[in-house]
């Protein structure tokens, strides 16, 4: 079970505008908006059954002390530009002094099927976040795990395991993709080979909300 750092301040990495489900009538009205999802990446999230940060440091070029961040960063970026315009995913940056229940956030289950649980952080001091952000929704990346296999091909699964809760703090859904590479792979390409998963990422959620 881990005690994790957080990301917390807003801000748009961009929002896409693939369809509409709201109707002409709702799209003039002044007061629609759409349906907002916070996204949050837990620090230290990035395992492994092989690689320690020192290794995918030299293999990525990314720094150790920014491995988590960055992995969180291309993956939510992934996934706010599947936003559509009824449903907007908001990602988020790190702080260090902002959501100050972020420390307290627990994690649970195994590597490869892991959830966030909220349990220690009181309802107040969650509402009162996503009240501030406008989002309805919170979205948790709670690990990304790269699980090596040498055989039968030499194969790094890129495993993104999520929890999905709603403003009273109730778990909507729990669940993780994967792709895969032949090896770790710089920041530009992970965010390349990572645009099919983080889709269904933001498809499931979306079909969990509808």
């Amino acid at each position: 079970m881990n005690h994790l750092f957080f990301y917390g301040l807003l801000t748009f990495v961009g929002v896409f505008m693939i369809s509409s489900g709201a109707t002409a009538k709702e799209k003039n009205d002044g007061n629609y908006h759409p349906k907002q999802i916070l996204m949050l990446g837990l620090a230290d999230n990035v395992k492994s059954n092989y690689f320690y940060k020192g290794l995918i440091t030299e293999e990525t070029g990314i720094r150790e002390d920014a491995i988590d961040m960055t992995y969180n960063a291309i993956l939510m970026e992934n996934i706010g530009a599947m936003s559509k315009e009824e449903w907007v995913f908001i990602p988020a940056i790190q702080t260090q002094d902002n959501i100050k229940w972020a420390d307290r956030i627990k994690t649970d289950g195994d590597d490869e099927a892991c959830y966030s649980d909220m349990s220690d952080i009181p309802l107040a001091e969650f509402q009162e976040t996503l009240n501030g952000t406008g989002a309805e929704y919170l979205l948790v990346l709670n690990r990304h795990y790269l699980k090596w296999q040498e055989t039968p091909l030499r194969t790094v699964f890129h495993i993104v395991s999520y929890t999905l809760f709603d403003k009273d703090k109730k778990e909507l859904h729990r669940g993780n993709h994967y792709f895969t590479s032949m090896q770790l792979e710089q920041p530009e390409k992970l965010k390349v080979i990572s645009r099919k998963s983080a889709a269904r990422i933001a498809a499931t959620v979306i079909n969990q909300l509808k």
